[in-house]
């Protein structure tokens, strides 16, 4: 079924269409539009096109139905479950974290807004907020720390396989260079991380209810 007949059939006969197939819709209806306006792809609009399930899948959908029940790290380590927020794509975005020990005692937390974002930045900034918190705090002197993500792309970007995002490019590097100095620090995906406290803080953050932040002992 070609793109025309497929478009057809979903609008018309009120088929549903999945994530890829509507997103394989968009594409082929930017690339008819810039060839009926006597227009070539240019390298940014190009790249937005190879990377668009990954720039515009809007957070609070995608986590719906990914919630577990946290799971504690080994004893003498503290886990950083952070989470990210958006209204659209792009949209108004927040972030939220939540740093517990073995035992689930909560030692630290934070939920910020953080103004007209996309998915992926939303993921990497949460990822920077959480290991600043940890060097201001001085965590990783006796502590393994472990800051979870459920977002692939940030995770992967920080740990040195690629990225695309010259936006945060001083961000990314930031945490790959911390990564390397303390090697008591893990970033790690887990596509099930979000825990329905941290996703509250997200939401929290993307609403903009007001920023907090705090690390305890």
């Amino acid at each position: 079924m070609g793109n025309k007949e497929s478009r057809n059939h979903l609008i018309f006969r009120g088929s549903k269409a999945d994530t890829n197939q509507a997103i394989d819709m968009v594409k082929s209806m930017i690339v008819w539009w810039f060839k009926h306006l006597g227009r070539g792809l240019n390298d940014s609009i190009a790249s937005m096109l190879v990377n668009i399930k990954d720039v515009c899948i809007d957070t609070n959908h995608r986590k719906t139905v990914s919630q577990e029940t946290w799971q504690p790290p080994a004893i003498g380590s503290l886990k950083f479950n952070v989470d990210g927020s958006i209204k659209g794509c792009p949209g108004m975005a927040g972030m939220g974290g939540v740093l517990q020990n073995h035992e689930g005692r909560v030692l630290g937390l934070f939920s910020l807004h953080m103004g007209c974002q996309n998915s992926n930045s939303v993921e990497i900034i949460a990822i920077h907020k959480a290991y600043e918190m940890c060097v201001s705090n001085s965590l990783f002197q006796n502590d393994e720390v472990i800051i979870v993500s459920d977002s692939k792309v940030a995770t992967f970007w920080v740990n040195g396989v690629g990225f695309s995002n010259l936006k945060h490019v001083r961000t990314i590097y930031d945490v790959r260079t911390l990564i390397n100095c303390h090697g008591n620090l893990k970033i790690i995906h887990n596509s099930r991380a979000t825990i329905s406290f941290t996703d509250m803080l997200a939401k929290r953050g993307s609403n903009n209810e007001g920023d907090m932040m705090f690390v305890g002992k």
